[in-house]
């Protein structure tokens, strides 16, 4: 019985050793893999982009970027002054307040159609499998923002 339990444990020991080798020398060859890529040129690999395609949807992004930038720093600075105008007591009921709150509200409502509108494009250019593979993917933060931009 002391053998069999004696072994049942080396055995188990070794297999454990075994897996932890062959995970972390697999996952050490998944990272280098990925880790040359670039955001881009992952989604161009995850989604079977093609070169005709990738020129298409990279237009897009090129496209895209400068003016989601520049939402991006107006939403700041109205969410610094939203936050500015909320920490002086004095300012609470002032109209100021209000406006700072609905011009937020409006950005972010305007920013989420834009990056639909975006997604949207982007979809439109793959191929119809990578395409729906790609709305699955973005299904929960569409959804999200939907709800956000019908409101």
């Amino acid at each position: 019985m002391r053998s069999f339990f004696s072994t049942f444990i080396l055995c188990a020991i070794v297999g454990l050793l075994a897996f932890g080798g062959v995970y972390f020398w697999k996952k050490s060859q998944i990272d280098h893999h990925h880790e040359h890529l670039s955001a881009f040129e992952w989604f161009c690999e995850e989604f079977d982009v093609g070169p005709e395609e990738r020129q298409k949807i990279e237009a897009l992004h090129l496209a895209y970027f400068p003016e989601c930038e520049d939402h991006c720093i107006h939403y700041a600075d109205t969410k610094k002054t939203l936050a500015e105008i909320i920490e002086d007591p004095g300012l609470d009921q002032h109209p100021e307040h209000a406006k700072a709150a609905e011009q937020l509200a409006q950005l972010k409502k305007e920013a989420d159609k834009e990056f639909i509108d975006f997604i949207y494009s982007v979809a439109g250019e793959m191929d119809p499998k990578s395409s729906e593979r790609y709305l699955q993917r973005m299904k929960g933060w569409l959804e999200k923002t939907t709800e956000i931009v019908v409101e």
